[in-house]
């Protein structure tokens, strides 16, 4: 049985989430009996006529192109990415060439093989969807490689395939969704879990709204010009410059807390700028917090990265850039109650909201939580902050073209 984003057209013209809810039950059904279901038949065929070495080609050269590579290198045979731009040029993909939308075609023609989407942007999928359609190549989102080979990369849980937690679940899920403040929030939550379990990013398409709109035009609320934030996870300060942009520069206080060190410097830089260019206008205090957020004080081992890379480790590795940060309570590290908290810090999230349990209970500030590192952040998350306070109303949006960036909202 067949599940697409077109089984639902009518759902997505009248927004009615009850249909999404019967269909992602129909669709966990079809997983419990089968989880490469939603596998296109012709790539399984290939993989078991090719006695499990099968030939495939990797679309694209974005992260999903690098994280495929790692966790199927061993298990197909990669043969080439497809990439204009570079191919014909001395730069490699790991060991693998880059090839052309032409040189793809010519192997089509030659040989079974398989795609695996690798880029990033719906654009560029949609570029090789059509050169896939007219070669009949058979061509997987990175979840659906997961299914057809039958691997789950647990050892990073950013990357883990959702669907058993999600059949497993699915009552909870249905629960948080009558949970949910508005009906967008449970279309969002239903989509993005059909997208999750038929590896299909059509849903999250239907459901998304542009990555401008992360954390701060949600569309369910508004910020004053009296704002205190606790920017977690601060990152290279695409969330504090947002903020600033929506506020028109007038708030009371920023704290970017960020335990990478690579970001420190481009942070330090940023506040460095901010108070050069705002300093005959009122502005507000930045505050540059060096720690990791949790529910304890300690120390623990951090991969320095850089950009949106860098995490936790639960033990220390040989690597050059893996050194110990400092972990802190947010309750102990800021100098007043924040307005306004937001947290992307790589599956950390529930731990620091723990560690933010007496200002979430006492002040009940705004909440952004990044929910899509681990497969339970959604119930889990919720279940946590329903448990401080049951006052907040609760609602979710989804922000990129891929399946990054779910974002719960509390407010």
């Amino acid at each position: 049985m067949q599940f697409n984003h077109n089984s639902a057209t009518e759902t997505v013209v009248s927004a009615d989430y009850r249909k999404l809810q019967a269909l992602l039950e129909q669709v966990v059904a079809a997983y419990s009996v089968n989880p490469r279901f939603c596998v296109p038949p012709l790539a399984c065929e290939r993989l078991a006529a090719a006695g499990g070495k099968v030939k495939v080609v990797v679309l694209g050269a974005a992260m999903f192109a690098h994280i495929f590579v790692i966790q199927a290198s061993a298990h197909v045979e990669i043969v080439g990415v497809v990439d204009d731009f570079k191919a014909g040029t001395d730069q490699r993909f790991y060991d693998y060439p880059f090839i052309t939308s032409q040189a793809f075609e010519e192997l089509a023609r030659s040989e079974p093989i398989v795609a695996v989407y690798g880029c990033r942007t719906d654009f560029a999928r949609r570029h090789f969807k059509r050169l896939c359609l007219r070669t009949g190549v058979p061509a997987l989102t990175y979840e659906q490689s997961l299914r057809w080979l039958a691997i789950d990369p647990t050892s990073d849980h950013r990357v883990a395939d959702w669907g058993g937690y999600i059949a497993a679940h699915l009552g909870e899920f249905i629960g948080l969704a009558e949970r949910m403040a508005d009906d967008y929030s449970r279309y969002t939550l239903y989509s993005v879990l059909l997208s999750h379990l038929t590896g299909d990013l059509e849903w999250i398409l239907n459901a998304g709204k542009p990555y401008s709109s992360l954390y701060f035009r949600s569309g369910l609320w508004t910020l004053g010009q009296n704002e205190r934030f606790a920017d977690c996870g601060a990152s290279i300060a695409e969330s504090t410059s947002a903020f600033i942009d929506v506020t028109d520069g007038v708030f009371e206080k920023i704290w970017m807390i960020e335990p990478d060190e690579v970001n420190q410097k481009v942070l330090t830089s940023f506040i460095d700028k901010y108070r050069s260019e705002y300093s005959v206008v009122p502005k507000g205090e930045i505050e540059l917090l060096k720690y990791a957020i949790s529910d304890e004080d300690g120390e623990m081992p951090f991969l320095h990265e850089g950009g949106h890379n860098g995490h936790l480790l639960s033990s220390a590795t040989g690597l050059e850039n893996c050194r110990p940060v400092a972990i802190r309570r947010l309750d102990d590290i800021l100098d007043q109650a924040p307005t306004l908290i937001k947290m992307d810090i790589e599956g950390a999230e529930l731990g620091a909201l723990k560690g933010a349990s007496r200002y979430i209970a006492e002040a009940k500030p705004k909440l952004a939580i990044s929910a899509y590192h681990r497969n339970c952040d959604l119930l889990e998350i919720t279940r946590y902050i329903d448990s401080l306070r049951s006052d907040y109303k609760v609602g979710l949006r989804h922000h990129t073209e891929e399946r990054w960036d779910t974002c719960l909202y509390f407010y």
